[in-house]
Formats: C-alpha cells, structure tokens, sequence
C-alpha cells in the first residue's frame, strides 16, 4: 500500500512559484476515462484521459475502460 502520510510530506519543504490569475486557462473540454484497478484490488474512479493513474490503494496502474469527452457549460 502506497502511504499518502510519506507522499504528502516531501511538500512541507518545498516552495512553490506565485501564479497569477492572468497565467490560468482552463480547457472548454477535457476527456474523461473510467479505470478501473485490477479484480484483487477492485477500485473504481474516473480520471482525466491521457495521464497515468496509479491506484492510490493497492499502486497498480488502472485500467481505462471507456472515455467520452465533457464539455463545460460555464466556469463559475
């Protein structure tokens, strides 16, 4: 099992750069994947397409069953 404790605390001492909210442009679309882990894990979640997904239970690379595109309506 992968610790989120140990993942999570190499951040405390790390500075990040200031992003403006001019720099910030976010997609009028994306693709979404159901994945799905292996059967003796059994995790289920959607995630956005074309980036790897680690199994934050068992740290098995999921499996992308189907992906569909979303568009947005509006960013509130």
């Amino acid at each position: 099992m992968i610790s989120k404790k140990r993942s999570f605390k190499k951040w405390d001492n790390e500075e990040y750069p200031k992003v403006s909210k001019k720099q910030i442009k976010f997609p009028k679309d994306v693709y979404i994947a159901y994945a799905v882990c292996g059967q003796k894990c059994g995790n289920k979640e959607f995630i956005v397409d074309g980036q790897t997904q680690v199994c934050e239970y068992c740290g098995k690379l999921m499996f992308r069953t189907e992906v569909k595109k979303y568009v947005f309506d509006k960013l509130i």
